[in-house]
């Protein structure tokens, strides 16, 4: 007998009938496991960092203005290796060996394994899924600030307070949802693991084209320090290499 695929959708906010997006969705997986996701409302915002910014890496420049023209849901949570297990029945994880392991993020996971993922939620009829671009990810992870941090300035004790990144993360992945949330009710946009977009590598200003086997992750992790987790930050990793700090978030597109 084939399994039987289906979706729930819990709405929060207004209802669909006034022609609104509902700002939460809950999508329900093969074995009832729930993937979570905050509806993000288009707008404009400045990708990159000034040249004056702490930390700043070369390649978080020039500045620009980007128009996000569609609304999207994001995963309110990277996928948790439970989820990933519930799509593709087996678990690629490093970190299993604490009990509560299954709400760890799922991590050491290749770009070109992220969409074999991809392919087979896609295969269920829950909708259309697939990885935030670069630009939607820096957006979505500043929720309407300009700062470092979308918590400030800071760094030093403001960072581990809000984000998983060495040392205070004991040098290990964290269940997800235990630092708080971006003001747009994100979790762990800065630390734990970085994540996949769906970008290929390239300069902001376009002098050199982009490359093919390498694309962006973002959102720094539990091995990295202070700066990594700035909301700018960006870096690029061959699409066939997973790493125990990798993970991925995604964008839901529903059917209706």
């Amino acid at each position: 007998m084939s399994r039987v695929f289906y979706l729930v959708v819990a709405l929060i906010g207004w209802p669909l009938l006034t022609g609104a997006q509902a700002s939460v969705r809950t999508v329900f997986l093969p074995d009832s496991k729930p993937l979570y996701f905050q509806y993000i409302s288009a707008g404009q915002f400045t990708m990159g960092s000034p040249e004056s910014e702490p930390g700043r890496d070369r390649d978080e420049g020039p500045q620009k203005k980007v128009d996000i023209e569609t609304g999207f849901y994001l995963g309110t949570y990277e996928v948790t290796q439970q989820q990933w297990l519930s799509v593709m029945h087996y678990n690629p994880a490093v970190f299993k060996h604490r009990p509560n392991h299954l709400q760890f993020p799922v991590e050491s996971v290749s770009w070109s394994e992220v969409q074999l993922f991809l392919e087979q939620l896609n295969c269920m009829g829950l909708g259309h899924f697939r990885l935030p671009t670069e630009a939607e990810w820096e957006y979505a992870c500043r929720a309407g600030t300009d700062t470092r941090f979308y918590w400030g300035e800071e760094e030093n004790w403001t960072v581990h307070r809000n984000a998983w990144a060495n040392s205070r993360s004991m040098a290990e992945i964290h269940p997800v949802g235990e630092k708080p949330p971006n003001p747009w009710g994100l979790y762990d946009m800065s630390g734990n693991v970085w994540e996949w977009t769906s970008d290929k590598y390239q300069p902001y200003d376009e002098s050199r084209p982009p490359v093919d086997s390498l694309r962006v992750f973002r959102g720094g992790s539990w091995f990295d320090f202070e700066n990594a987790v700035r909301c700018a930050n960006r870096h690029k990793h061959g699409t066939a290499q997973g790493y125990p700090a990798i993970g991925l978030r995604l964008v839901y597109e529903p059917n209706e």
